[in-house]
């Protein structure tokens, strides 16, 4: 089998032409209508994936849903034929070294494939995949200028949360790793095999090996800190997209 690009993209997002060529790629469905009220103009697309398009700031841009793990993320964007799109991802992740709290933001530089998409695109099993240095940059430089204090450096992407709370599975980890998260190196991997130029971040949520993961409570303050991080995740990821 080896359908056209159009055809591909005309089935899983029905009304492509009506897409950005700056777009922000999100989990959740029912965050959609918060970024909504941000922009104007909006049209609706899709079919498998759903977003929209609407100006921000003079300029066009187009908020995908990808849903949750690393192939519907992966996927999402390979599946869409345009080549030069700058894509920014967004969603939150556990912390894996000391200093890093609830809370905090991360840059992914780089992220390890334990995906499983990047193996069928050629990636060894383990080897690293590096997001777009100029979207990098920007994105850098946008977090400085906000004043948003940040961590930068390589995330672990897991195909399997589960498989966490085994103590074999932290064996696969390298320690090099700051972060493990669901998304990043499809997400990269997909955008380099798609000719798109790519970058992500997150927010901590959870410190697997430090006593703070799913399963352990949270301190009143941590609580309040996460609440915080969710209210503002909508209008921080539109001031990125919107400089990137």
């Amino acid at each position: 089998m080896n359908k056209t690009k159009k055809t591909v993209e005309d089935y899983f997002y029905g009304s492509p032409v009506r897409i950005a060529e700056k777009i922000l790629f999100i989990k959740r469905e029912n965050r959609l209508g918060e970024y909504r009220e941000y922009l104007t103009d909006v049209v609706e697309f899709g079919n498998v994936w759903k977003g929209i398009t609407g100006v921000l700031r003079g300029e066009r841009v187009s908020i995908i849903v990808t849903g949750i793990g690393p192939g519907l993320v992966g996927d999402a964007v390979y599946a869409l034929n345009k080549p030069n799109a700058v894509c920014l991802y967004s969603g939150t992740c556990g912390g894996l070294k000391n200093g890093l709290k609830i809370g905090d933001y991360f840059l992914a530089e780089e992220a390890i494939c334990a995906d499983g998409i990047s193996f069928l695109f050629g990636h060894e099993n383990l080897s690293s995949v590096h997001s777009d240095k100029r979207a990098f940059s920007s994105v850098k430089a946008t977090l400085n200028q906000l004043k948003v204090p940040f961590s930068e450096g390589l995330s672990f992407t897991t195909s399997s949360v589960v498989r966490e709370n085994d103590a074999n599975f932290w064996e696969f980890v390298s320690p090099q790793c700051l972060v493990i998260e669901m998304g990043c190196a499809a997400f990269y991997t997909a955008a380099l095999h798609s000719h798109k130029r790519a970058v992500a971040y997150f927010w901590v949520s959870d410190l697997p090996t430090l006593g703070k993961s799913f399963f352990d409570p949270l301190s009143a303050d941590e609580i309040a800190i996460k609440q915080a991080r969710y209210e503002v995740a909508v209008k921080m990821d539109l001031s990125i997209l919107s400089f990137l």
